[in-house]
């Protein structure tokens, strides 16, 4: 009987300080599944790209994650639906390929086929690299050079493994050639060989099956799998040198399907799950192994430093912090009490007891304690190393060695309890808060008490009740009613730092400070809290972690200063009921299980992801995205749409937007969208910019331009122009009648004046025709013929030289006259002129047949003072040989009068004129040079008059021409 209770007790000992060990623990991770938005549960390959989204290609085809949603990409000719091995090139240019032998790309928002190689390559998954301005492709037993450009295709011998192999930073292409030693190319047409990189391990050619090259920032690693003695090797390719490096046995077997390294840590993808190593040397040592039961295909780590996770049947897990820690999935825990500063007891609502240890990340279960109710209290004495175990059945005190009874009496539906001393304590209770101990109760106020707190130096209790809160001095218990601008307080839970101030968590409005007996301090949401709505608090020497509605955050009193962890770390649930600080590490318990994690390294910097906008409305209708809008006042609606993009952004990501030469003020947006019903006129910028919720940073502001217009009948010059148009309308009116009056009068006086002016001109035109120099010639000629007794010539001439006379002096009174007319008269003269000139003068008269002469009218007077002018200006000074032609043709609708004579020229008769004084003045063609012009005035159809010197072969003066266009 005594061996068997010694066995008993041997038994409970065991159990109750080793108990059952639960491992697995593993960092928190979001699983996105079909069930929340994801298009695909199975993936082959992801790929984030320089603009920040996130690119997934698996059995449903190729998908782009802007932080909201999954854009689906595909292509009218693409065979199969499945999409592998995502690429980019230097243009940032996604590539991706296919078992039915294409290879597409995504430009300018489109999915492009760029080759198909279906007869090729047989129906093989090809590897590919983006080498240089090439699409390099493992072929069948064939690598192949397609040029970008032209696609023209260079094939060059095949390479041995599955890989087509790694571009190094010299931009070379580096593979396994079919001797087993490394080819770099240049380019297609210049390869060579590393000597001294035979891959030893592996002799015959038909042993090699998988094969992948990984990277970090200095060194590539081979990974070569025996596809009979199913046993992989990873070498280190380091100055051109190839070093084995030492494996864990778990991953030998495995393939190696990807692998991502930071550092000196790598994130290998297996179909065992997720194994997380640290290189030391030429050794690989594993850190953790998450995600065992699953095939991992792919891992990459975000612009925000999340690390996503692809799988081949379960999704994809996004890993936000690899430092937050899960230990369990119970919801149901409702008590941490700190043992050490890495260890302490969970217990829960289902009695069950566990130890959590964190140096070992382990938690084991005490089984024999538990009495299948809830746990309300747990209270680690360290001077006496015995837990007080409080439950709604019962009351234990437990040591290392034994259990035993506590005389304490039950507490069922304890709400809280606080060591005073070791042997008395104060507790809260559905009806009172009282300190018990083991001899006798004292209430200390009867009411529904929630949280009671001893204070560090035991003079002080600070209770929680239905009515408010409370501060007792101990021993005498004397109270205190704890107000707050007049009103009661009511907390939720209570701390104290080591500075003794009391830190109370309310229900709305944020944190209170206590110290000598009054509030000393106030956080708020206006000072950094993430809200007002406050559940646990806890000190953590003079700073504080506090657990809101929105996030739990840190407290630095020295700095004043906010640390939030929120759903974008990787805390699932805000519903956090029970925080403890061990040490540098966090214990919390929410109602997705219990969590840990280290205080120093848990806060990682986020990037802000650039705000960009995704589509603009204006008054219903969808606009293409420009930087400028014109709107018309009346017609103003505007709707700007904009988003973020990295995981999770539409939740994390606070835009907020500015309307600049409207309002100053930053204004928080709603849902990605900002909408104007109308805007005034003016010229107006819209800015927007974004930041984390909890950070202080923001990211570069974008803007869009917005000119409104008002209406054009509401704007100030059609009010001025209306206004003119009036005043304008009634003097017009009033004028137009005056300048019509006045129009005419003008118009007659102008005409009075034209008249005046052709009658003077045709008088001076006369006058040159019976100038006195002309006249006196004639008489001169007729008293000639007088006295040498000539008779008959004296009365022939004098019978011309008075026909002449009366024709001038009846022209003179007519505008126009006939051709028939004017020939007439110009025959009188010139036979007159030839008597003057005694015979030494030849002309002729020239006129076309065709003319009708006594249709065709010219000005009266017209034609005769240019004759009258070469007669006296060009022949007169010429001794002999004296010719003058005058034609008249019709050219087109032109009557063309020319008058050419073989005179001294125009230059030297110039110079005649200057030398005598008194000089004949012809007076005649200047007059008629101003009727032309009053002639032309009233003319669509102008009379133009040419003249044109006339030269010799020699060059020198022969003549002169006057060319007439009179139009018809």
């Amino acid at each position: 009987m005594k061996m068997l209770n010694t066995y008993s007790k041997i038994v409970i000992l065991f159990t109750l300080f080793f108990g059952q060990f639960i491992y697995g623990q593993e960092p928190v991770s979001i699983h996105l599944t079909e069930e929340n938005g994801l298009p695909d549960v199975e993936f082959y390959s992801m790929l984030e790209d320089q603009s920040g989204y996130m690119w997934l290609s698996g059995n449903k085809g190729l998908f782009r994650y802007d932080g909201e949603e999954f854009k689906s990409f595909s292509h009218s000719k693409k065979r199969g639906r499945s999409f592998f091995n995502l690429k980019t090139d230097a243009k940032g240019r996604v590539w991706c390929n296919n078992i039915a032998g294409q290879f597409f790309y995504v430009e300018n928002n489109q999915l492009s086929l760029f080759i198909d190689l279906g007869n090729r390559l047989n129906g093989s998954l090809a590897d590919y690299v983006i080498f240089k301005n090439y699409l390099v492709i493992n072929g069948n037993k064939e690598i192949l050079f397609i040029n970008l450009d032209t696609k023209k295709i260079d094939a060059k011998p095949g390479i041995v493994g599955t890989s087509i192999g790694f571009v190094n930073e010299k931009n070379q292409l580096i593979n396994i050639n079919e001797d087993y030693e490394l080819s770099v190319y240049e380019s297609p047409k210049k390869l060579k060989t590393l000597k001294n990189t035979d891959i030893k391990s592996f002799e015959a050619k038909e042993t090699l099956g998988f094969t992948k090259y990984f990277k970090d920032h200095k060194d590539v690693y081979f990974f070569l799998f025996n596809k009979y003695k199913r046993d992989g090797k990873i070498y280190r390719f380091q100055s051109n040198v190839l070093t084995p490096l030492q494996i864990p046995k778990a991953l030998k077997e495995l393939h190696l399907d990807y692998v991502y390294i930071e550092n000196a840590i790598w994130y290998v993808a297996s179909s065992k799950g997720l194994f997380k190593l640290k290189r030391n040397g030429d050794s690989l040592e594993i850190l953790s192994h998450y995600f065992q039961s699953t095939y991992i295909t792919s891992i990459i780590r975000d612009f925000n430093k999340n690390l996503w996770v692809s799988t081949l049947n379960k999704g994809v897990y996004v890993i936000p912090n690899e430092d937050l820690i899960r230990y369990s999935n119970s919801n149901a825990i409702s008590v941490i009490e700190k043992k050490s500063e890495f260890e302490a007891f969970i217990g829960d609502r289902k009695g069950h007891l566990k130890q959590l240890n964190l140096k070992k990340q382990q938690l084991k279960t005490v089984n024999h304690i538990s009495d299948n109710s809830s746990i309300r209290a747990l209270s680690y004495n360290k001077k006496t190393n015995k837990l007080l175990y409080v439950s709604d059945l019962k009351t234990v005190s437990i040591n290392e060695n034994n259990l035993e009874n506590y005389t304490l009496k039950r507490l069922p539906s304890l709400k809280s309890l606080d060591k005073v001393n070791d042997t008395c304590y104060v507790v809260s209770l559905p009806h009172n808060a009282a300190l018990i101990s083991q001899n006798k109760t004292q209430e200390l106020i009867g009411q529904r008490t929630y949280k009671s707190l001893v204070s560090r130096d035991k003079k002080q209790i600070l209770v929680s009740s239905v009515k408010g809160l409370f501060l007792f001095d101990f021993p005498s218990l004397k109270s205190q009613t704890i107000r707050f601008k007049e009103k009661p307080v009511y907390a939720y839970d209570l701390t104290q730092t080591n500075d003794g101030v009391f830190w109370v968590a309310t229900y709305n409005i944020g944190v209170l400070g206590i110290k000598n007996n009054k509030v000393v301090a106030h956080l708020n949401k206006e000072k950094g809290l993430a809200s007002n709505v406050t559940n646990k608090i806890k000190a953590d020497g003079n700073n504080l972690w506090i657990s809101t509605e929105s996030g739990l955050q840190l407290y630095d009193r020295t700095y004043h200063t906010y640390k939030t962890i929120s759903k974008l770390n990787g805390i699932n649930s805000y519903n956090i009921n029970q925080l403890e600080v061990l040490g540098d590490e966090v214990v919390f318990s929410s109602n997705l299980g219990l969590f840990s994690f280290n205080k120093n390294s848990i806060f990682k910097p986020k990037n802000v992801p650039e705000v960009y906008f995704t589509q603009v409305v204006v008054n219903g209708i969808e606009q293409d995205l420009e930087p400028n809008y014109t709107l018309k006042q009346n017609a103003s609606e505007i709707t700007f749409n904009f988003h973020s993009k990295g995981f999770q952004a539409s939740k994390f990501i606070e835009h907020y937007y500015q309307l600049k030469k409207f309002d100053t003020t930053w204004v928080k947006a709603t849902n990605g969208q900002v909408k104007f019903n109308t805007l005034p006129e003016g010229d107006f910028t819209f800015n927007i910019k974004a930041k984390n919720r909890f950070g202080k940073t923001y990211s570069k502001t974008k803007s869009i331009q917005i000119k409104v217009v008002l209406p054009f009948y509401k704007q100030l010059w059609f009010y001025l122009l209306i206004s003119m148009l009036t005043i304008s309308v009634v003097v017009v009116y009033f004028k137009r009648k005056l300048r019509r009056k006045e129009s005419l009068k003008q118009k007659e006086l102008k005409q009075l004046e034209l008249d005046k002016q052709l009658v003077n001109l045709k008088l001076e035109n006369l006058r040159s025709q019976m100038n006195p120099h002309f006249i006196f010639n004639a008489l001169n000629s007729i008293q000639e013929y007088i006295v040498l007794n000539q008779q008959n010539l004296a009365s022939t001439y004098l019978v011309k030289f008075s026909r002449l006379i009366r024709m001038y002096l009846e022209q003179s009174q007519e505008q126009e006259v006939t051709l028939e007319q004017e020939l007439q008269a110009l025959k009188l003269y010139l036979e007159l002129e030839k008597v003057r000139f005694e015979q030494e003068l030849n002309y002729n008269l020239d006129v076309d047949t065709t003319l009708n002469q006594q249709l065709i009218k010219l000005p009266s007077l017209f034609i005769q003072p240019y004759i009258e002018n070469a007669l006296k200006h060009g022949l007169h000074h010429k001794l002999d040989n004296r010719n003058l032609n005058i034609t008249f043709c019709q050219h087109k609708n032109q009557l063309i009068c020319a008058i050419t004579d073989n005179g001294i020229g125009r230059e030297a008769a110039n110079k005649l004129k200057q030398q005598h004084i008194n000089f004949h003045k012809s007076f005649a063609t200047q007059a008629n040079k101003k009727r032309v012009d009053l002639i032309n005035k009233d003319r669509k159809e102008k009379i133009k008059v040419e003249i044109i010197d006339l030269y010799t072969e020699n060059n020198k003066p022969n003549g002169t021409q006057v060319l007439i266009k009179i139009p018809l």
